[in-house]
Protein backbone atom coordinates (compact mmCIF):
# COMPACT_ATOMS: atom_id res chain seq x y z
CA UNK A 1 0.00 0.00 0.00
CA UNK A 2 2.86 2.71 0.77
CA UNK A 3 5.16 1.63 -2.67
CA UNK A 4 1.52 2.20 -4.18
CA UNK A 5 0.98 5.90 -2.86
CA UNK A 6 4.78 6.63 -3.59
CA UNK A 7 4.23 5.31 -6.89
CA UNK A 8 0.82 7.80 -7.17
CA UNK A 9 2.70 10.61 -6.03
CA UNK A 10 5.49 10.27 -8.20
CA UNK A 11 2.98 10.45 -11.18
CA UNK A 12 1.51 13.50 -9.91
CA UNK A 13 4.72 15.11 -8.93
CA UNK A 14 5.75 14.35 -12.63
CA UNK A 15 2.44 15.61 -14.03
CA UNK A 16 3.11 19.18 -12.54
CA UNK A 17 6.69 19.20 -12.90
CA UNK A 18 5.41 18.97 -16.86
CA UNK A 19 3.18 21.92 -16.34
CA UNK A 20 5.59 23.67 -14.87
CA UNK A 21 8.56 22.63 -17.70
CA UNK A 22 8.83 25.84 -20.23
CA UNK A 23 9.05 24.10 -24.36
CA UNK A 24 12.75 24.87 -24.08
CA UNK A 25 12.98 22.41 -20.84
CA UNK A 26 10.96 20.12 -23.02
CA UNK A 27 13.00 20.17 -25.98
CA UNK A 28 16.13 19.04 -24.22
CA UNK A 29 14.63 15.31 -24.58
CA UNK A 30 14.59 13.34 -28.00
CA UNK A 31 11.43 11.38 -26.47
CA UNK A 32 9.29 14.27 -28.65
CA UNK A 33 6.84 12.62 -31.14
CA UNK A 34 7.44 14.68 -33.85
CA UNK A 35 8.42 12.13 -36.36
CA UNK A 36 4.59 10.38 -35.78
CA UNK A 37 3.16 13.43 -36.34
CA UNK A 38 5.11 14.01 -39.27
CA UNK A 39 4.03 11.14 -40.19
CA UNK A 40 0.56 11.63 -39.51
CA UNK A 41 0.56 14.11 -41.67
CA UNK A 42 1.52 12.45 -44.75
CA UNK A 43 -0.71 10.46 -44.16
CA UNK A 44 -3.26 13.29 -43.86
CA UNK A 45 -2.32 14.42 -47.69
CA UNK A 46 -2.51 10.87 -49.00
CA UNK A 47 -5.77 10.80 -47.47
CA UNK A 48 -6.91 13.80 -49.48
CA UNK A 49 -5.81 12.96 -52.76
CA UNK A 50 -7.17 9.72 -52.90
CA UNK A 51 -10.24 11.44 -53.83
CA UNK A 52 -9.65 13.66 -56.96
CA UNK A 53 -7.13 10.85 -57.94
CA UNK A 54 -10.01 8.41 -58.22
CA UNK A 55 -13.01 10.70 -58.99
CA UNK A 56 -11.51 13.28 -60.68
CA UNK A 57 -10.76 16.82 -60.02
CA UNK A 58 -13.89 18.04 -58.90
CA UNK A 59 -14.35 15.30 -56.10
CA UNK A 60 -14.60 17.46 -52.67
CA UNK A 61 -11.95 16.69 -50.30
CA UNK A 62 -12.40 16.20 -47.02
CA UNK A 63 -12.74 19.29 -44.46
CA UNK A 64 -13.41 21.21 -47.21
CA UNK A 65 -16.49 22.35 -46.60
CA UNK A 66 -16.81 21.71 -42.41
CA UNK A 67 -13.08 24.05 -42.23
CA UNK A 68 -12.78 26.04 -45.89
CA UNK A 69 -9.19 23.83 -46.46
CA UNK A 70 -8.71 20.29 -47.21
CA UNK A 71 -7.29 16.98 -44.68
CA UNK A 72 -4.17 17.58 -47.20
CA UNK A 73 -3.89 21.05 -46.21
CA UNK A 74 -4.24 20.53 -42.80
CA UNK A 75 -1.18 18.08 -43.46
CA UNK A 76 0.66 20.64 -44.88
CA UNK A 77 -0.01 23.43 -42.23
CA UNK A 78 1.25 20.67 -39.77
CA UNK A 79 4.60 20.30 -41.55
CA UNK A 80 4.97 23.93 -42.18
CA UNK A 81 4.18 24.58 -38.55
CA UNK A 82 7.23 22.21 -37.25
CA UNK A 83 9.22 23.13 -39.96
CA UNK A 84 9.43 27.13 -38.61
CA UNK A 85 10.12 25.57 -35.09
CA UNK A 86 13.03 23.32 -36.01
CA UNK A 87 14.18 25.20 -38.86
CA UNK A 88 14.67 28.07 -36.38
CA UNK A 89 16.34 25.62 -34.12
CA UNK A 90 18.59 24.28 -36.67
CA UNK A 91 19.45 28.26 -37.07
CA UNK A 92 20.63 28.60 -33.97
CA UNK A 93 22.72 25.84 -33.55
CA UNK A 94 24.23 26.19 -36.92
CA UNK A 95 28.22 27.13 -36.84
CA UNK A 96 27.69 29.04 -40.25
CA UNK A 97 25.54 29.86 -42.73
CA UNK A 98 26.96 27.29 -44.86
CA UNK A 99 25.83 24.69 -42.06
CA UNK A 100 22.39 25.94 -42.37
CA UNK A 101 21.98 25.76 -46.18
CA UNK A 102 24.42 22.50 -46.51
CA UNK A 103 21.64 20.77 -43.94
CA UNK A 104 18.73 22.53 -45.68
CA UNK A 105 19.99 21.24 -49.43
CA UNK A 106 21.08 18.03 -48.25
CA UNK A 107 17.48 17.05 -46.02
CA UNK A 108 15.30 17.95 -49.17
CA UNK A 109 17.23 17.34 -52.57
CA UNK A 110 18.89 13.96 -52.87
CA UNK A 111 15.91 11.91 -52.21
CA UNK A 112 13.65 14.64 -54.61
CA UNK A 113 16.10 13.86 -57.54
CA UNK A 114 15.78 10.01 -56.82
CA UNK A 115 11.52 10.39 -57.33
CA UNK A 116 12.28 12.53 -59.97
CA UNK A 117 14.49 10.32 -62.01
CA UNK A 118 12.49 6.96 -60.56
CA UNK A 119 9.05 8.87 -62.32
CA UNK A 120 10.55 9.79 -65.51
CA UNK A 121 12.98 6.86 -66.06
CA UNK A 122 11.16 3.78 -64.68
CA UNK A 123 7.19 4.64 -63.79
CA UNK A 124 7.12 6.57 -67.41
CA UNK A 125 8.55 4.22 -69.65
CA UNK A 126 6.47 1.37 -67.96
CA UNK A 127 3.07 3.09 -67.96
CA UNK A 128 3.39 5.41 -70.60
CA UNK A 129 1.06 4.90 -74.10
CA UNK A 130 3.85 6.20 -75.79
CA UNK A 131 6.53 4.01 -77.79
CA UNK A 132 9.24 3.94 -75.74
CA UNK A 133 11.54 5.60 -78.87
CA UNK A 134 9.32 8.50 -78.99
CA UNK A 135 8.98 8.99 -75.21
CA UNK A 136 12.69 8.88 -74.91
CA UNK A 137 12.99 11.38 -77.71
CA UNK A 138 10.32 14.05 -75.53
CA UNK A 139 12.43 16.83 -74.30
CA UNK A 140 9.98 16.48 -71.74
CA UNK A 141 11.32 13.47 -70.06
CA UNK A 142 14.94 15.63 -69.20
CA UNK A 143 12.97 18.68 -68.23
CA UNK A 144 10.33 16.90 -65.99
CA UNK A 145 14.05 16.24 -63.68
CA UNK A 146 15.85 19.45 -64.60
CA UNK A 147 12.73 21.97 -63.94
CA UNK A 148 11.21 20.39 -61.04
CA UNK A 149 15.11 20.24 -59.22
CA UNK A 150 14.40 24.38 -59.39
CA UNK A 151 10.84 23.53 -57.82
CA UNK A 152 9.19 26.97 -59.00
CA UNK A 153 7.27 26.05 -61.52
CA UNK A 154 6.34 22.16 -61.12
CA UNK A 155 5.90 20.12 -64.69
CA UNK A 156 3.19 17.78 -63.57
CA UNK A 157 3.34 15.93 -66.65
CA UNK A 158 5.31 13.05 -68.38
CA UNK A 159 4.78 12.29 -72.39
CA UNK A 160 1.83 10.17 -72.43
CA UNK A 161 1.71 9.27 -68.64
CA UNK A 162 -1.89 8.62 -67.08
CA UNK A 163 -3.49 11.25 -69.37
CA UNK A 164 -6.63 8.78 -69.15
CA UNK A 165 -6.66 8.75 -65.12
CA UNK A 166 -9.80 10.73 -63.46
CA UNK A 167 -6.35 13.34 -62.45
CA UNK A 168 -3.86 13.06 -65.31
CA UNK A 169 -0.33 13.78 -63.47
CA UNK A 170 2.78 12.16 -61.98
CA UNK A 171 3.56 13.69 -58.89
CA UNK A 172 0.93 16.67 -57.70
CA UNK A 173 2.91 16.88 -53.93
CA UNK A 174 5.87 18.26 -55.08
CA UNK A 175 4.13 22.32 -55.51
CA UNK A 176 4.43 22.86 -51.59
CA UNK A 177 8.44 21.88 -51.48
CA UNK A 178 9.22 25.78 -53.54
CA UNK A 179 7.25 27.19 -50.77
CA UNK A 180 9.46 25.23 -47.95
CA UNK A 181 12.56 26.49 -49.81
CA UNK A 182 11.33 30.03 -49.82
CA UNK A 183 10.70 29.67 -46.15
CA UNK A 184 14.09 28.18 -45.14
CA UNK A 185 15.61 31.15 -47.16
CA UNK A 186 13.02 33.23 -45.18
CA UNK A 187 15.08 32.25 -41.87
CA UNK A 188 18.29 32.61 -43.04
CA UNK A 189 17.58 36.50 -44.81
CA UNK A 190 16.60 37.18 -41.20
CA UNK A 191 19.64 35.70 -39.22
CA UNK A 192 21.90 37.68 -42.21
CA UNK A 193 20.33 41.05 -41.39
CA UNK A 194 20.33 40.34 -37.70
CA UNK A 195 16.92 40.03 -36.58
CA UNK A 196 17.48 36.59 -35.32
CA UNK A 197 19.76 37.83 -32.63
CA UNK A 198 18.08 38.69 -29.76
CA UNK A 199 14.43 38.75 -29.12
CA UNK A 200 13.62 41.99 -29.47
CA UNK A 201 14.74 41.90 -32.97
CA UNK A 202 12.34 38.98 -33.36
CA UNK A 203 9.53 40.27 -32.02
CA UNK A 204 10.17 43.30 -34.12
CA UNK A 205 9.89 40.38 -37.30
CA UNK A 206 6.84 38.70 -36.03
CA UNK A 207 5.03 42.12 -35.38
CA UNK A 208 5.86 43.05 -38.71
CA UNK A 209 4.80 39.70 -40.60
CA UNK A 210 1.59 39.71 -38.47
CA UNK A 211 1.15 43.14 -39.66
CA UNK A 212 1.44 42.42 -43.13
CA UNK A 213 -0.47 39.12 -43.21
CA UNK A 214 -3.65 40.27 -42.27
CA UNK A 215 -3.71 43.38 -44.34
CA UNK A 216 -2.53 40.88 -47.33
CA UNK A 217 -5.62 39.37 -46.26
CA UNK A 218 -7.85 42.43 -45.80
CA UNK A 219 -7.03 43.78 -49.24
CA UNK A 220 -6.94 40.23 -51.12
CA UNK A 221 -10.40 39.49 -49.84
CA UNK A 222 -11.61 43.30 -50.85
CA UNK A 223 -10.49 42.82 -54.00
CA UNK A 224 -7.91 46.27 -53.88
CA UNK A 225 -4.63 43.97 -54.86
CA UNK A 226 -4.27 41.28 -57.42
CA UNK A 227 -1.37 38.92 -56.79
CA UNK A 228 -0.19 36.16 -58.43
CA UNK A 229 -0.60 32.89 -58.00
CA UNK A 230 2.63 32.09 -56.08
CA UNK A 231 2.68 35.24 -53.95
CA UNK A 232 -0.73 34.24 -52.70
CA UNK A 233 0.30 30.85 -51.98
CA UNK A 234 3.54 32.09 -49.95
CA UNK A 235 1.25 33.99 -47.96
CA UNK A 236 -1.18 31.39 -46.66
CA UNK A 237 1.33 28.64 -45.86
CA UNK A 238 3.68 31.11 -44.23
CA UNK A 239 1.07 31.27 -41.66
CA UNK A 240 1.82 27.78 -39.72
CA UNK A 241 5.55 28.24 -40.74
CA UNK A 242 6.10 31.86 -38.72
CA UNK A 243 3.66 30.25 -36.09
CA UNK A 244 6.21 27.76 -35.65
CA UNK A 245 9.40 30.16 -35.46
CA UNK A 246 7.08 32.30 -32.84
CA UNK A 247 7.37 28.91 -30.62
CA UNK A 248 10.70 28.38 -31.07
CA UNK A 249 11.69 32.40 -29.84
CA UNK A 250 9.31 32.39 -27.15
CA UNK A 251 10.29 28.51 -26.14
CA UNK A 252 10.98 29.44 -23.17
CA UNK A 253 7.82 31.35 -21.94
CA UNK A 254 5.71 28.76 -23.29
CA UNK A 255 4.33 26.09 -21.17
CA UNK A 256 2.35 23.31 -23.01
CA UNK A 257 -0.83 23.21 -20.54
CA UNK A 258 -3.69 21.10 -21.34
CA UNK A 259 -5.77 23.66 -19.24
CA UNK A 260 -4.86 26.54 -21.95
CA UNK A 261 -5.33 23.53 -25.04
CA UNK A 262 -8.83 23.80 -24.36
CA UNK A 263 -8.96 27.31 -23.78
CA UNK A 264 -7.57 27.98 -27.31
CA UNK A 265 -10.04 25.50 -28.68
CA UNK A 266 -12.84 26.70 -27.41
CA UNK A 267 -11.80 30.35 -28.89
CA UNK A 268 -11.61 28.53 -32.39
CA UNK A 269 -15.34 26.87 -32.01
CA UNK A 270 -16.34 30.69 -31.04
CA UNK A 271 -14.76 32.03 -34.10
CA UNK A 272 -16.21 29.53 -36.71
CA UNK A 273 -16.82 31.03 -40.02
CA UNK A 274 -16.13 34.36 -38.92
CA UNK A 275 -12.79 36.19 -40.74
CA UNK A 276 -10.05 34.72 -39.07
CA UNK A 277 -11.30 31.23 -38.30
CA UNK A 278 -8.55 29.90 -40.21
CA UNK A 279 -5.92 31.39 -38.26
CA UNK A 280 -6.93 30.84 -34.79
CA UNK A 281 -7.72 27.06 -35.87
CA UNK A 282 -4.02 26.82 -36.98
CA UNK A 283 -2.31 28.60 -34.25
CA UNK A 284 -4.70 26.51 -32.14
CA UNK A 285 -3.91 23.50 -33.82
CA UNK A 286 -0.11 24.57 -33.79
CA UNK A 287 0.00 24.41 -30.55
CA UNK A 288 -2.06 20.98 -30.23
CA UNK A 289 0.87 19.32 -32.13
CA UNK A 290 3.56 20.31 -29.55
CA UNK A 291 1.16 19.31 -26.84
CA UNK A 292 1.33 15.94 -28.12
CA UNK A 293 4.65 15.99 -29.33
CA UNK A 294 5.97 16.21 -25.82
CA UNK A 295 3.12 14.43 -23.70
CA UNK A 296 3.16 11.28 -25.19
CA UNK A 297 7.24 10.39 -24.52
CA UNK A 298 6.17 6.39 -24.07
CA UNK A 299 4.99 6.25 -27.97
CA UNK A 300 8.17 8.57 -29.27
CA UNK A 301 10.15 5.74 -27.37
CA UNK A 302 8.95 3.35 -29.78
CA UNK A 303 8.36 5.01 -32.91
CA UNK A 304 11.67 6.60 -32.62
CA UNK A 305 13.32 3.73 -33.63
CA UNK A 306 11.79 3.40 -37.16
CA UNK A 307 12.62 6.52 -38.37
CA UNK A 308 11.28 9.52 -40.31
CA UNK A 309 9.19 8.12 -43.25
CA UNK A 310 6.95 11.28 -43.42
CA UNK A 311 9.48 13.30 -46.27
CA UNK A 312 9.35 9.69 -48.43
CA UNK A 313 5.83 8.95 -48.02
CA UNK A 314 5.04 12.81 -49.10
CA UNK A 315 7.00 12.29 -52.33
CA UNK A 316 5.93 9.02 -53.21
CA UNK A 317 2.67 8.92 -52.04
CA UNK A 318 0.61 10.44 -55.35
CA UNK A 319 2.89 8.27 -57.87
CA UNK A 320 1.77 5.13 -56.23
CA UNK A 321 -2.15 6.86 -56.26
CA UNK A 322 -1.48 7.07 -59.93
CA UNK A 323 0.06 3.82 -60.89
CA UNK A 324 -3.57 2.30 -58.45
CA UNK A 325 -5.44 4.81 -60.76
CA UNK A 326 -4.08 3.58 -63.71
CA UNK A 327 -4.31 -0.28 -63.11
CA UNK A 328 -7.43 -0.38 -61.40
CA UNK A 329 -10.25 1.66 -62.92
CA UNK A 330 -12.99 2.95 -61.10
CA UNK A 331 -10.93 2.64 -57.62
CA UNK A 332 -12.56 4.17 -54.50
CA UNK A 333 -10.85 6.67 -52.45
CA UNK A 334 -10.99 4.17 -49.58
CA UNK A 335 -9.76 1.50 -51.77
CA UNK A 336 -6.93 3.85 -53.40
CA UNK A 337 -6.09 4.95 -49.51
CA UNK A 338 -5.97 1.13 -47.89
CA UNK A 339 -3.24 -0.03 -50.91
CA UNK A 340 -1.74 3.33 -51.73
CA UNK A 341 -0.23 3.33 -48.08
CA UNK A 342 1.91 -0.34 -47.38
CA UNK A 343 2.85 0.07 -51.19
CA UNK A 344 4.25 3.41 -51.03
CA UNK A 345 5.72 2.88 -47.42
CA UNK A 346 8.07 0.56 -49.07
CA UNK A 347 9.98 3.15 -51.45
CA UNK A 348 9.52 5.69 -48.28
CA UNK A 349 11.00 3.58 -45.69
CA UNK A 350 13.92 2.71 -48.56
CA UNK A 351 14.16 6.77 -49.29
CA UNK A 352 15.16 6.92 -45.49
CA UNK A 353 17.33 4.34 -44.92
CA UNK A 354 19.44 4.77 -48.22
CA UNK A 355 19.19 8.15 -48.82
CA UNK A 356 17.69 10.82 -46.39
CA UNK A 357 19.75 9.62 -43.26
CA UNK A 358 22.77 8.99 -44.95
CA UNK A 359 23.16 12.05 -46.18
CA UNK A 360 22.18 13.64 -42.96
CA UNK A 361 24.65 12.01 -41.37
CA UNK A 362 27.11 13.34 -44.05
CA UNK A 363 26.54 17.26 -43.49
CA UNK A 364 28.89 17.70 -40.87
CA UNK A 365 31.77 16.59 -43.57
CA UNK A 366 30.28 18.16 -46.83
CA UNK A 367 30.19 21.31 -44.62
CA UNK A 368 33.33 21.47 -43.71
CA UNK A 369 34.93 20.51 -47.19
CA UNK A 370 32.36 23.17 -48.42
CA UNK A 371 33.79 25.31 -46.06
CA UNK A 372 37.66 24.70 -46.31
CA UNK A 373 37.10 25.20 -50.31
CA UNK A 374 35.63 28.70 -49.84
CA UNK A 375 38.15 29.50 -47.44
CA UNK A 376 41.07 28.04 -50.18
CA UNK A 377 39.56 30.31 -52.73
CA UNK A 378 39.24 33.62 -50.36
CA UNK A 379 43.12 33.34 -49.48
CA UNK A 380 43.66 32.69 -53.62
CA UNK A 381 41.61 35.76 -54.32
CA UNK A 382 43.41 37.87 -51.65
CA UNK A 383 46.96 37.19 -52.93
CA UNK A 384 46.00 38.05 -56.49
Amino acid sequence: MKHLLLQLALIKKNKVAALMANLAEMLSTRDNNFNFIRMVAALFVLVSHAYPLSRGASEVEPLVRQLGFSLGGLGVFTFFCISGFFISLSYDRSKSKVDFVVARFLRLFPALLVVLVLSAFFVGPLFTTMGLHDYFSSSDVYSYVTTNLKLKNIQFQLPGLFQDNPYPGINGSLWTLYYEVLLYALVLALGVVGLLKTLARTSIFFIAYFLFYFAFRFFLEGELIQPGFQTRMWVQWSFAFVVGMLFYSYRFNIRLDYRFLGACWLVVFLLYRSPVFVEFFVGAWCYSVFWVAFNTQWLARQYNRLGDYSYGLYIYAFPTQEILAYLWKGISPVAMILVALPVALIPAILSWRFIEHPCILRKKVISERISQSFARRSKKSLKT
